[in-house]
């Protein structure tokens, strides 16, 4: 895990490098915001709706990262970021009574790499139109793949949590490392040629559904100290709220969980060093002092 998260930086800051030639086209910077999740655990009162519509705000939580941005053509830039948050769902804030009695409670850390390309929509080089162009504006679009590194924890009662993912709860063993297509937009001002703040949406779309560890039956029956089945019900509240025995449904094996990360940025863009640049400005990006020869006359 250290040895691709090194390999990962390298790489980053190795585009940063080799891209700082281009010519108002680069820029890179961090990012900060917000992420949720969509998946088994927690939701509405109903039993599972798409999109946003079963996420618990409460269990929104941070996420942070770093981006590298090159614009190939006037309307299509590359985007390489590397993103680290996390996502958590709880079945006590479902109103769902299956749910809720299921009982059961995640948090996953997810490291994301990602390479998307972004278009843009709509550019406005001079926003207030005083010829300065002090001031640039983009929306855009985006879509790309990702990998990810995830780890699954749960909790009988939110102060200590175990690792689920050794445990195969289902009997299931799934990879830590995954592949997602994030799809979203964004948009972003650009301060005298120099300064980039903006805003992104990014929805991944995964192959797994295990980011919260549930998906399919249950392995084992509810008894006390079984961390994948924490239900505890009596034979008549079997009869009532249903089954959480071996074999019993436990998630939905036919949706795969999503992650969502909201993000605002800011980001250098960088000045490129052709031959005019070099001849008249320093490597600290100060213009150089010149004396002007005297030809002597007599």
């Amino acid at each position: 895990m250290m040895d691709n998260t090194k390999l990962v930086l390298i790489t980053f800051f190795s585009l940063i490098v080799l891209l700082g030639n281009s010519q108002y086209n680069f820029d890179y910077g961090i990012k900060l915001g917000a992420t949720n999740y969509l998946g088994d655990i927690g939701g509405q009162e109903k039993t599972r709706r798409d999109f946003v519509m079963d996420m618990k705000l409460s269990q929104t939580r941070w996420v942070a990262g770093g981006y590298a941005r090159y614009k190939f053509m006037p309307s299509l830039a590359g985007n390489f970021s590397i993103n680290y948050g996390r996502i958590q769902g709880d079945d006590a804030l479902s109103l769902n009574d299956a749910r809720n009695t299921r009982n059961l409670r995640f948090k996953n850390n997810i490291l994301e790499i990602s390479a998307r390309a972004e278009y843009y929509l709509f550019k406005a080089n001079d926003v207030g139109g005083k010829g300065r162009y002090w001031l640039g504006f983009k929306t855009f679009f985006h879509f790309g793949v990702s990998a990810f590194n995830h780890n699954p924890k749960g909790s009988f009662d939110g102060s200590s949590w175990t690792e689920l993912q050794p445990l195969e709860t289902e009997g299931v063993y799934y990879s830590k490392w995954q592949i997602g297509l994030p799809v979203g937009a964004g948009l972003f001002f650009t301060y005298k040629k120099k300064h980039r703040i903006g805003w992104g949406f990014s929805y991944t779309i995964t192959f797994t559904d295990y980011l919260d560890d549930i998906s399919t039956e249950y392995k084992q029956g509810p008894f006390e100290g079984n961390i994948g089945n924490q239900s505890g019900l009596t034979n008549a509240e079997q009869d009532v709220l249903g089954s959480f025995d071996i074999g019993q449904k436990r998630g939905d094996p036919i949706h795969n969980d999503t992650y969502i990360f909201t993000t605002f940025s800011y980001g250098y863009l960088i000045r490129g060093r052709n031959n005019f640049y070099r001849s008249s400005y320093g490597w600290t990006g100060k213009r150089k002092s010149r004396s002007r020869k005297v030809r002597a006359k007599f």
